[in-house]
C-alpha cells in the first residue's frame, strides 16, 4: 500500500492514535506511585493526572514522527528496496530503529538535555516500535479484509 492511497493515511492516523494511547498508558504506569508505597507530606499525581501530562506531547511527537515523516521513510524503501516477506520486514525494521535513534537524539537536543540522549532515544525507539507494529497490524488487517471481500482480487 503506497501513501498515495488514502487508506494508508488513514492507517498512519489511526496509528498515531493507539501508537500514542499505548505509550501514554505505559509510561503512566511506570510513573505512578501506588498509594501503598506513598510516603506522607510527598505530594503525588494520580494515574489520570500522569495520563494527562504525557498524553499532549507524544500525541504531537508522534504527529510529526509517525504522521509526516514515516510516509517518506516508507516510499523510500518501497521505491529503494522493492523487499517482500522478511527480507521487507527486517528492511522496515532497520529503518523504524534508526528512526527512533534519530528522533531520540533530535529530542534531546531540543531539550538541551545531552546527557539523557540514552533515554530519549530509548524512548523513541520504543514508541517507533510500537508505531511499526500497530501500522503493520492495521495493513494486514485490511489486507485480509480485502482479501475476503473481493477473494479475485490480487492484493
Amino acid at each position: 500500500m503506497y501513501a498515495k492511497d488514502y487508506r494508508y493515511i488513514g492507517m498512519k492516523i489511526i496509528a498515531v492514535f493507539v501508537s500514542t494511547l499505548i505509550l501514554s498508558l505505559y509510561g503512566s504506569w511506570r510513573a505512578y506511585t501506588p498509594e501503598s508505597d506513598r510516603v506522607s507530606d510527598v505530594g503525588y499525581y494520580s494515574f489520570g493526572g500522569i495520563f494527562a501530562i504525557q498524553v499532549v506531547p507524544l500525541f504531537f511527537v508522534f504527529i510529526i514522527i509517525g504522521l509526516m515523516v514515516s510516509p517518506f521513510i516508507d516510499t523510500m524503501i518501497f521505491n529503494k528496496f522493492h523487499s517482500k516477506g522478511v527480507k521487507g520486514l527486517l528492511t522496515f525494521v532497520i529503518a523504524y530503529l534508526l528512526l527512533g535513534v534519530v528522533s531520540g537524539i533530535m529530542i534531546s537536543i531540543f531539550f538541551r538535555r545531552v546527557d539523557s540522549i540514552l533515554f530519549f532515544s530509548t524512548l523513541s525507539i520504543t514508541g517507533a516500535m510500537i508505531f511499526l507494529v500497530v501500522q503493520l497490524v492495521l495493513q494486514g488487517m485490511f489486507h485480509n479484509r480485502r482479501a475476503m471481500d473481493d477473494p479475485k482480487q490480487n492484493v
